[in-house]
């Protein structure tokens, strides 16, 4: 009985060590697109999403391909590489569903904008996203970008990274 418990013990530790794994490396893509926001830095952004990925947009009721949002994201870039603006991304998770090769979150992110005169633009935004790994390399293959909603909502959720 006791070798029992003791090999479903460590079963169950070895899942929770992959799971933490899995939520590491998950994080890892996220960072990257944080660094990329706060940079500048256009050309890594885009690699961070699946060449096929869509963004859902519930706010304007519109779904597209990634590549027609990049278009629409790109000034902000040049304008934070080129110093006009500083950009920052920050996210909360109210729900993280994943395995070795998939990913499915939903929570809050706080996007923003400080320019070059201190003036702040704040935008926070329900979403989900969808992950695939691919060669060892996460890529989002969806951004559900839902609604709108405000610093109080966003202050009530505690998960962030």
């Amino acid at each position: 009985m006791r070798k029992t418990i003791f090999i479903i013990s460590l079963i169950s530790i070895q899942y929770m060590y992959a799971g933490d794994k899995i939520l590491d490396e998950i994080d890892i893509a996220w960072d990257k697109i944080k660094n990329t926001i706060s940079n500048g830095d256009f050309r890594s952004f885009k690699s961070a999403y699946h060449r096929d990925a869509v963004l859902v947009n519930g706010i304007s009721n519109k779904c597209y391909p990634i590549k027609k949002a990049f278009n629409e994201w790109k000034q902000g870039f040049m304008d934070t590489k080129a110093g006009i603006l500083n950009a920052s991304l920050e996210l909360k998770f109210s729900r993280r569903i994943f395995d070795k090769s998939t990913a499915h979150e939903i929570g809050l992110f706080h996007y923003y904008t400080i320019s070059k005169d201190g003036e702040q633009t704040d935008t926070y935004v329900h979403f989900e996203s969808l992950w695939v790994k691919k060669q060892n390399k996460w890529f989002m293959l969806m951004e559900n970008q839902k609604s709108k909603t405000d610093k109080e909502e966003w202050d009530k959720i505690t998960s962030t990274i």
